[in-house]
């Protein structure tokens, strides 16, 4: 019987992690949704900005694929990224037609600052975990990070 009334905890529990993954999940996308008004930036113009921040000058076509959008679509959200002074588009190499999306001095702060504002909002949410509670935490989400990092090879592969 003590198996299987463990078997029932574990359930509860993992369902009690998942609604708080969802949750913490929502109030992440809440806060930055506030940020991003106040910078007047779009969800895509923030996922374009987070992906050549973190990969370097990317082609648009790259940024395309990663978005899951048409090129002509991430033209559009480059567009209006460059006319805001985030982004600039720049040739190079031997194709002409090739230009990659480089951050302008403003995009990199906008990233900055915004990186450093959900540290600080992470560090205030946490700031009450003792020494043992934030290294059991961070064991779990390594092992969660490394859970949806193999969910994400396999989508890649169509798998």
């Amino acid at each position: 019987m003590k198996n299987f009334n463990q078997t029932i905890t574990e359930v509860q529990e993992r369902t009690k992690l998942i609604g708080n993954l969802k949750g913490m999940t929502d109030e992440v996308m809440v806060w930055r949704q506030r940020v991003l008004r106040n910078e007047g930036l779009t969800k895509s113009g923030l996922f374009v900005l987070y992906y050549v921040s973190s990969k370097g000058p990317l082609k648009l076509t790259d940024c395309s694929l990663s978005l899951g959008v048409s090129k002509p679509t991430v033209t559009k959200i480059v567009d209006n990224l460059e006319k805001n002074g985030y982004v600039e588009r720049k040739k190079e190499g031997g194709d002409r037609r090739s230009c990659f999306v480089h951050l302008t001095k403003r995009g990199k702060e906008t990233m900055d600052s915004m990186n450093k504002q959900l540290e600080d909002v992470f560090q205030k949410a946490t700031v009450d975990l003792k020494g043992d509670e934030v290294t059991k935490l961070n064991s779990s989400i390594d092992a969660i990070r490394e859970g949806l990092r193999s969910i994400s090879q396999l989508d890649l592969k169509g798998e």
